[in-house]
């Protein structure tokens, strides 16, 4: 998929709200998650993921997983900023969460599968969605060759990150990042 990198393409029709894969990788803790993305230079690819769980104490539970090295088809789906996939965080006799992937529409043969980086596609009013991302040094971000009516331009990139004042590190979080 040019430009894009990698990419996954479905072989036949999937159903909206269907299992389809899940993002697996590493769980890491906070500080080796962010050792591993300050190492990274621009020219890196990035696929550690941030999930946020906001709970109603009003804690944060974070989980940070990187595929990388240990992983599965997961980690070569692209971002769009209107996406097919939906990742949902789900617990199966485990406090760490597998990221589930499910599909948000009727998908047809052949379509790329994609899903957004940072979770607010389908968390946010479709008049939000439309607006352009106003982060703060654009320079330092990858672009996003999405193609979609409502591209942000960049993929993206959340400066407080690993900065999360109160969050519970090494569980799960909003997504952002691969």
């Amino acid at each position: 998929m040019p430009c894009k990198g990698w990419g996954l393409r479905t072989l036949e029709f999937i159903a909206k709200g269907r299992f389809v894969c899940e993002y697996a990788g590493e769980v890491l803790g906070f500080s080796e998650a962010r050792r591993r993305i300050q190492a990274q230079t621009s020219k890196d690819s990035n696929y550690i993921i941030a999930v946020r769980e906001h709970l109603h104490s009003g804690r944060i539970l974070e989980t940070f997983v990187d595929p990388t090295y240990i992983g599965n088809v997961g980690r070569f789906l692209n971002h769009s900023c209107e996406p097919n996939l939906f990742m949902v965080p789900v617990r199966v006799d485990s406090m760490v969460p597998k990221l589930a992937l499910f599909a948000v529409t009727d998908i047809s043969a052949g379509e790329e599968l994609s899903y957004d980086y940072s979770g607010r596609f389908h968390n946010l009013p479709i008049t939000n969605r439309e607006q352009k991302s106003l982060e703060e040094d654009n320079r330092l971000r990858k672009p996003c060759y999405c193609g979609s009516r409502t591209c942000a331009s960049f993929l993206p990139w959340d400066t407080s990150l690993f900065s999360t004042p109160g969050a519970c590190s090494g569980s799960s979080p909003e997504l952002f990042s691969p």
